[in-house]
């Protein structure tokens, strides 16, 4: 049975891998397919534990766009500057997911992709570039990815025969635009098994 449980700060991220140590003492390193949600204030030397444990992170790297200013007030610079590390976490061979966590931020995927490929505060500042991910590792965690956590990567995911036609269709390519246009993007169709469920009126 897939586990996903919520751990935010740091300390919570800690208790997390001392619970897994203590339920999983058998086989710390066995795929028990565990996700991590939000896991926002990892630190540098936690990453090697989501590899050895196998535990996957699902980010949420809009708070760089909407809550930078209060994390770096709240926790300072050095750890808001490190929230949602992706680039990290994908460089460690991580296969990390990235979520909305709606009503919380709006339900809008494209500004999603474009917060963690610019990492740019509602202020305008830079919120640790070293963590931003490209277009196409940030399209990953919004769809291969996520179905390799739900274990529906046979059926989903990405596009191939036998899965479901599950897509949408854009007015623009998100890894040919500048950057900083992703979020101006427009969903023109969207389609679910084939079948086309919205269609917008004037493409």
């Amino acid at each position: 049975m897939p586990l996903n449980l919520h751990a935010n700060g740091d300390a919570a991220i800690d208790t997390f891998f001392k619970a897994h140590e203590f339920a999983a003492a058998g086989d710390l390193t066995k795929d028990r397919n565990v996700t991590m949600i939000h896991a926002q204030f990892t630190r540098k030397d936690q990453i090697p534990k989501y590899v050895e444990y196998k535990i996957r992170p699902s980010f949420y790297t809009l708070h760089t766009y909407y809550f930078a200013e209060a994390h770096i007030a709240n926790r300072g610079k050095e750890q808001a500057m490190y929230i949602s590390p992706m680039r990290a976490a994908i460089d460690a061979g991580l296969h990390p997911s990235n979520h909305t966590d709606f009503v919380v931020a709006p339900l809008d995927q494209m500004f999603m992709l474009w917060s963690a490929v610019n990492r740019i505060s509602r202020g305008g500042t830079e919120i640790g570039l070293d963590q931003r991910v490209t277009p196409l590792e940030g399209l990953k965690t919004m769809t291969i990815w996520p179905a390799e956590q739900y274990g529906e990567q046979a059926s989903k995911g990405s596009l191939e025969a036998g899965k479901l036609a599950d897509l949408v269709i854009l007015d623009k390519n998100p890894l040919k635009v500048d950057p900083m246009a992703i979020k101006d993007i427009k969903v023109v169709e969207t389609i679910k098994e084939g079948k086309t469920i919205y269609k917008a009126a004037n493409p």
